[in-house]
Parts: C-alpha cells; sequence; structure tokens
C-alpha cells in the first residue's frame, strides 16, 4: 500500500502541491506495480478525484479512503464534516472502505467517531504531535492499545491482520514453507 492524494491542499503555511498529471501518472504507476492506494482525503475534492479515477479504471476498486482532519487551513475537526465525507463516499464509491484521522488532541475523539460511524480508526505517534512538537503519548503500541480497548463499547472488534488485509482488498499472506 501506498498514501495517495489525489489534489493539492494548504498545509499550515505551504501547499502541497499534486497536479492532475502528476496523481494520474502516480495512479498508473501504482496500478502497473499492484500497490494499492490509501486515498488521503485532505480536502472533499480528494475523494471525487478518487472516484474519477477508479471510474477510469486507475484505482482498483474497492479503494480505502482515509479523511484527515485538523490540519490548519485544510479540514477542520468536525463531526458533521466527517458525517458529509462518509455519506458522500457511500454514495459515490459505495464498496470503499474508509478511516479518518484526527490530529494532535483531536485524534481520539476522531476515534471514537469512527468506531460509531462504521469506519476505522488511525493512530500513531505521526497525528499525535502537536504543533508545539509536544508528544501526546510515549509510544505506537500505547496508543494502539487504547483504540483497541475503545471497540467493545462500539460492538466492534480490532481486525486481525488477516481482517484486514480483506478490508484493504490486499491478497493473503502466503503461508512459510
Amino acid at each position: 500500500m501506498a498514501s495517495y492524494a489525489t489534489g493539492s491542499v494548504n498545509f499550515g503555511s505551504w501547499i502541497y502541491a499534486n497536479p492532475v498529471g502528476f496523481v494520474e501518472k502516480l495512479a498508473d504507476v501504482m496500478l502497473e506495480n499492484s500497490i494499492r492506494p490509501e486515498v488521503e482525503v485532505f480536502d472533499a475534492a480528494m475523494m471525487y478525484n478518487a472516484a474519477e479515477l477508479a471510474k477510469q479504471g486507475r484505482i482498483r476498486r474497492p479503494f480505502h479512503v482515509q479523511f484527515v482532519l485538523g490540519i490548519r487551513n485544510a479540514m477542520p475537526v468536525r463531526r458533521r464534516l466527517l458525517e458529509f465525507l462518509v455519506s458522500e463516499l457511500r454514495e459515490i464509491a459505495p464498496e470503499a472502505s474508509w478511516g479518518a484521522a484526527g490530529l494532535g488532541r483531536h485524534q481520539l475523539e476522531v476515534n471514537h467517531w469512527c468506531l460509531e460511524l462504521g469506519g476505522h480508526c488511525r493512530t500513531g505517534l505521526e497525528d499525535n504531535i502537536r504543533y508545539d512538537g509536544e508528544r501526546l503519548a510515549r509510544s505506537n503500541a500505547e496508543l494502539v492499545e487504547r483504540v483497541a480497548g475503545l471497540c467493545a463499547g462500539y460492538g466492534r472488534h480490532p481486525a486481525s491482520h488477516q481482517e484486514a488485509r480483506e478490508i484493504l482488498g490486499l491478497a493473503p499472506v502466503m503461508a512459510e514453507t
């Protein structure tokens, strides 16, 4: 798998530039090399771009979307926004799986929303560093344990590696001989 943004977006004070030609070429290269994209959605247009690329056959279905909330000058951390994005995704790519990340202090709140709305959780130190550089946890293991512990409260369970591969449309791991 590879992270894949299907458009450009403001990231704080700089522009994360992904021109259309680059986005299309990258989709073609991933398809040719059997790389499954994790479509990083920093702006709603990126979700629609991904659906169009899938329609063109440049992204294999089902694809996985990661909604990223909380980057300054991009999408804010708002539940109604996530609900809208999920609703749109279900309409334009009903087979797609999705998760969401809330950056910094918002990560746990967004994890709860994902579990409640039927999505998948993203957690990790990468998303748990505040703008001032302070870490909000000691390790990735601590963050994963925290989210795994939340699942039962929503009638969910953490996916095994086999279930995760199935959800993401990845080939099963071959048993060693």
